[in-house]
């Protein structure tokens, strides 16, 4: 662990105790890594425009890795380091399927969010996805139908060139279920490499800490691997170590391991 150089954590129930809910302890250890040179980088499947704001209110490095590893963003420099956007084709076909099982669609812009939802407060109004000017590297669908999302996810998987990079963690009748729909090569592992390789850090100097399936490509590719205790068996199986659920604060402890072992 005294070897590590660089820190990804997910968000959502790895980092927060309940959504949007970050114990403030976190903070701390952030800048006190971050004194020693060790960025830490919030590598989720969040917009920008929802996770630029945490990251400055706790500290984080100037990075964040946002839409399942489909873009990386320099906070301090208002830049893109990398982005994988979807098609125009792509963006037809999956307009295709929200007329086709009426279904609604999110888009992650860089500063903006869009919709065809009309009771989302903050968010632009778009009938459709091609409608939109700027490039889109994600899109949410979500819809009450099972049916219809398993349909969906049969027309993205025989179609198009993009795949579900993380859906509805429980699937009951009528709840708004969701899936994050990016190019089938992204994934929060590739982009911890390119992150790596842009600040010239050896990837095996990485830690990534998580909790569900669309963490398992970023632990994969870390040289050290953490899971929450309230994580997937699949992630647990390949992690080095297990550290306290999210909602006992497992992230802060480990990260204070970390820096204890390399000051």
């Amino acid at each position: 662990m005294n070897n590590v150089k660089i820190v990804f954590t997910d968000l959502d129930s790895t980092l927060t105790k309940e959504p949007g809910i970050i114990d403030i302890k976190n903070k701390i250890i952030f800048k006190k890594l971050k004194d020693i040179g060790i960025p830490v980088v919030i590598n989720t499947g969040r917009a920008l425009p929802y996770i630029i704001p945490i990251c400055q209110q706790f500290e984080t490095s100037n990075y964040v890795i946002s839409s399942n590893g489909a873009e990386i963003y320099n906070i301090a420099a208002k830049k893109i380091i990398y982005r994988s956007a979807i098609s125009k084709e792509n963006i037809n076909k999956l307009d295709e399927y929200v007329d086709k099982y009426k279904l609604y669609f999110t888009a992650n812009g860089i500063g903006r969010r869009y919709t065809n939802k009309e009771d989302k407060v903050g968010y632009i109004k778009k009938q459709k996805l091609e409608d939109i000017e700027e490039e889109i590297a994600q899109v949410v669908i979500q819809s009450y139908s099972i049916d219809d999302m398993k349909y969906l996810r049969r027309d993205i998987e025989t179609e198009t060139t993009l795949k579900i990079a993380n859906k509805s963690k429980q699937i009951e009748e009528n709840q708004l279920l969701y899936y994050d729909i990016v190019n089938s090569d992204v994934s929060k592992g590739k982009a911890l490499e390119i992150l790596c390789e842009h600040l010239n850090i050896d990837k095996t100097k990485s830690m990534a800490i998580g909790d569900s399936g669309n963490d398992f490509e970023m632990l994969k590719t870390a040289g050290y691997k953490v899971a929450v205790a309230n994580a997937t068996d699949d992630l647990k199986e390949i992690a080095d170590i297990i550290t306290l659920s999210s909602a006992d604060n497992g992230v802060e402890i480990v990260l204070n391991e970390l820096y204890k072992n390399i000051k």
